[in-house]
């Protein structure tokens, strides 16, 4: 087809070239022209019919695309891990040493499931630590813009030494 193509259009260069050269310059000349000219439009946009018509018809099998899971889980534990940096830094903002263990939900790549908080407090009261953990809770929520049932904390208590070390 695209062959046949190029021929015509080589040809009509051809016939074009002949007819400039044995038309006469008068009225006549122009009018051949014209027409001749309507007839290499017509030869080059000839193949648009039958490529409309192929596109037409044309049914791509998308089947064989499918989404690359090995990427998308690295992409999800990248932004878990840097969710976890994120909190862990604000929580040490705003004085609790902590660990954070964010899970992403399976088939997402950023949708948070749950997270869990650890933090480490030095011995307290027991209405202490509930106010601790409840602070760190509320924050770990608003930071990471999750429900509260997606946020687990659990507070460890670590013992001073003399020296102010753990």
């Amino acid at each position: 087809m695209f062959s046949a193509w190029i021929l015509g259009i080589v040809g009509v260069i051809c016939l074009g070239i002949l007819l400039e050269t044995v038309l006469p310059e008068g009225q006549t000349g122009k009018y051949v022209k014209g027409a001749f000219s309507l007839l290499v439009v017509f030869v080059i946009v000839s193949p648009l019919p039958a490529l409309a018509g192929a596109l037409k018809d044309w049914n791509p099998d998308f089947g064989t695309i499918s989404a690359d899971e090995d990427f998308a889980a690295k992409s999800a534990a990248a932004y878990a891990e840097g969710k976890e940096c994120e909190l862990e830094g604000y929580l040490a903002a705003l004085g609790y040493e902590s660990d954070v263990k964010v899970v992403v939900k399976e088939g997402s790549l950023s949708k948070i499931d749950k997270t869990e908080v650890i933090l480490y407090l030095s011995v307290l009261e027991k209405d202490e630590e509930n106010t601790h953990i409840s602070k760190a809770a509320e924050e770990a929520c608003r930071r990471l813009k999750v429900s509260r049932e997606a946020v687990s904390v659990k507070a460890v208590f670590v013992r001073e030494n003399a020296d102010g070390s753990s």
